[in-house]
């Protein structure tokens, strides 16, 4: 079984030296779909998935290591998570924002775009910062290749670009949104070979068919969620989409504040932020801004989204598809993902199925009803059972 690959440590000279170059770790996610493994305050970003050792949040933060000095990044998390998210992250990520209330990635981005402007301006006044920012719960398999296409991205944005990084799919995915490449962009010297190109379009999830023309056309990439931001220009975006929520974010900085300090003043923000508008970056800025580009990437990246995405993020090696984690024992069962804290599951004449125990709950559903998970988190949520949130 593929594990998730971690990065080594900092070499000389490397990127990561560069004052000019912030992390941003997006990790305030509910992750419903992963119960009863992700709860409320131990979310599927603070797990460790798939038989790793370590939690999707660490190896995120060590994914950094060649790129950004932890002096540099930051993650955005949720109140209800900021505890068990700061023990994690130690020293690896000293600044932590923490969401009074999820509003969706927009308001995320906008709290670190801003973060990052107070800190470059206090501890490198005059540097352009560029932001680098990753979701918690992404899997990365070929970190060479990440760091080689996240050092072509920088270089885009240095010339003023939003810049995706656009996953080239190797099936056609209906979970994902995909991103159509446009013109190339031949910007000097670091992208002669044309693989960077302006967005020509988004496309939101498609069915079955639509998304094999996608993958047949070769003009189509996953939408990643992995974005490499100017940050002067997305801040400037977002003033133009969201002028009151950025105003009212700017009326939350502290005048002054120590270096490696959250720069929000936290009663303001706790009043400010239910009142921002619920949007993601994509419909805040993406799908309008006039200067956006990608950059092909094929790294080995899986979104582990659900309990059905394991098997693409982690292959079974099992004669009949299972794919194992814990003490289990199975007969005549195939296709199934089974995960367990302690007590043995034993399973008879299974296909494609999902049985999970953890901390006291069972869950069971077909792999093609993962998604539904959620709704097993609302129901609980609408009768108070919060023991199992």
């Amino acid at each position: 079984m593929p594990k998730i690959a971690k990065a080594k440590p900092i070499p000389k000279q490397a990127l990561a030296n560069n004052p000019s170059i912030y992390g941003v770790v997006l990790a305030g996610g509910s992750g419903t779909r992963f119960w009863p493994k992700s709860r409320l305050k131990t979310p599927k970003q603070l797990c460790a998935l798939g038989g790793q050792k370590e939690s999707m949040l660490e190896i995120t933060l060590d994914r950094f290591a060649p790129l950004v000095a932890p002096a540099r990044r930051m993650i955005v998390t949720h109140k209800e998570q900021l505890a068990a998210t700061r023990k994690i992250a130690g020293k690896k990520c000293p600044v932590l924002l923490a969401e009074p209330q999820a509003r969706n990635t927009a308001p995320a981005l906008a709290l670190a775009a801003l973060a990052i402007e107070h800190m470059a301006s206090k501890i490198h006044p005059g540097t352009e910062p560029i932001m680098v920012s990753m979701h918690a719960d992404h899997v990365i398999t070929d970190l060479v290749e990440f760091n080689a296409v996240v050092k072509r991205a920088i270089a885009v944005a240095r010339s003023g670009w939003l810049t995706l990084l656009g996953v080239v799919p190797s099936y056609p995915e209906t979970g994902y949104g995909y991103i159509e490449r446009g013109q190339a962009l031949h910007l000097r010297p670091f992208d002669s070979n044309g693989s960077a190109y302006e967005v020509a379009g988004f496309r939101e999830k498609p069915d079955r068919m639509t998304a094999q023309g996608y993958v047949t056309s070769g003009r189509f990439l996953w939408n990643s969620g992995l974005f490499v931001f100017p940050v002067r220009s997305l801040i400037a975006e977002l003033e133009r989409t969201l002028p009151k929520d950025m105003k009212a974010l700017r009326s939350c900085l502290k005048k002054s504040v120590a270096t490696g300090k959250n720069p929000f003043n936290e009663a303001k923000l706790a009043k400010v932020y239910p009142r921002l508008t619920k949007i993601s970056i994509d419909e805040a800025v993406l799908e309008k801004s006039q200067k956006i580009a990608v950059v092909d990437a094929d790294f080995g990246w899986q979104d582990v989204g659900s309990w059905d995405a394991l098997a693409q993020a982690f292959p079974s090696k099992n004669p009949n598809g299972n794919l194992i984690f814990g003490d289990a024992v199975t007969i005549d069962t195939e296709n199934t993902t089974i995960d367990t804290d302690g007590p043995l599951i034993a399973t008879i004449g299974l296909r494609d199925m999902v049985v999970v125990h953890h901390n006291g709950a069972i869950l069971v559903c077909p792999k093609n009803r993962a998604q539904d998970v959620k709704k097993i988190v609302e129901s609980l949520q609408a009768t108070k059972r919060r023991e199992y949130l």
